[in-house]
């Protein structure tokens, strides 16, 4: 019998799925089609993911997002180095480009924008990186398409542009129909993607698209999930010489409801309770 000491205090437990990032193929048939309802973010949006940008094929930059409406194809589309096009206009990052063009290196990109104060955002790794003035009069529009790992400029993801594929990596990426303060942007990056304290459900109510829901989508071309190498943090049988992804995840999302079974099994190896407890809620 093999016994794993679960020696970890939970604050704040990752759903199923959160320590998986997407890898898309360096070609132009590999992304993500969304068609999400982004309705409750006409007046306010911040989108914020974990980018890793793996190439330098393109001199400036690769987007990594795209959401095209059937008049706008700039409605909003975000890049590697953190440049945003938003409602047709263009929020440069400001920052130093040798901070920015690094390759195998993670890198947090939010970008916000309000109807209230008519101004875009962009944060890059928790510092404010660019801000502009957008049209006092225009709204977010809806319907539009959401592609992720391509450009594309026609609504339902047609018209892919030639080369400009993203080719990296995403992870933990989220829209929310609010405008986030740089402080909350700020707390998300200093918590990092490998924290296990990590609030993922931050403005629950928000969050319109989640990545858990992202990760569950069709994938075309060669796009393919990559376990994070700090996923141990939170994965408490992770790289266990019996280790099963299923039982682990089944384990951790019951911890986040079973508080008096995680007291039960604080110090103690887990054993024969871990297979009582397993046969009678998992049928395992």
């Amino acid at each position: 019998m093999v016994l794993v000491v679960l020696s970890v205090i939970f604050t704040t437990v990752h759903s199923t799925g959160l320590e998986t990032a997407l890898q898309f193929g360096a070609n132009n048939n590999s992304y993500v089609l969304l068609m999400p309802d982004l309705t409750p973010a006409r007046d306010e949006v911040t989108v914020c993911s974990w980018v890793k940008r793996m190439s330098n094929h393109r001199d400036s930059w690769q987007f990594w997002l795209s959401f095209a409406t059937r008049k706008n194809a700039y409605e909003l589309n975000l890049s590697d180095v953190g440049n945003l096009y938003f409602l047709q206009d263009l929020t440069y990052n400001t920052l130093p480009n040798e901070t920015r063009t690094t390759i195998d290196e993670w890198h947090h990109i939010c970008a916000t924008w309000g109807f209230s104060n008519h101004t875009t955002f962009i944060y890059f790794d928790g510092e404010l990186a660019g801000t502009k003035s957008t049209w006092p009069d225009r709204k977010l529009r809806n319907p539009g398409s959401l592609m992720l790992g391509q450009f594309h400029s026609g609504y339902g993801g047609g018209k892919i542009e030639e080369n400009g594929y993203f080719g990296g990596q995403l992870y933990d990426l989220n829209i929310y129909s609010k405008q986030l303060t740089g402080v909350q942007i700020k707390e998300m990056f200093d918590q990092n993607r490998c924290s296990p304290n990590m609030n993922m459900q931050t403005f629950g109510k928000e969050r319109i698209v989640r990545w858990k829901e992202i990760l569950k989508e069709e994938r075309h071309g060669n796009v393919t999930e990559v376990r994070l190498d700090c996923a141990s943090g939170w994965d408490v049988l992770y790289k266990d010489e019996f280790y099963n992804k299923e039982i682990s995840e089944n384990l951790i999302e019951d911890l986040e409801t079973l508080k008096d079974l995680l007291q039960e099994f604080e110090g103690y190896k887990i054993d024969q309770k871990l297979i009582e407890h397993m046969k009678k809620h998992h049928d395992v």
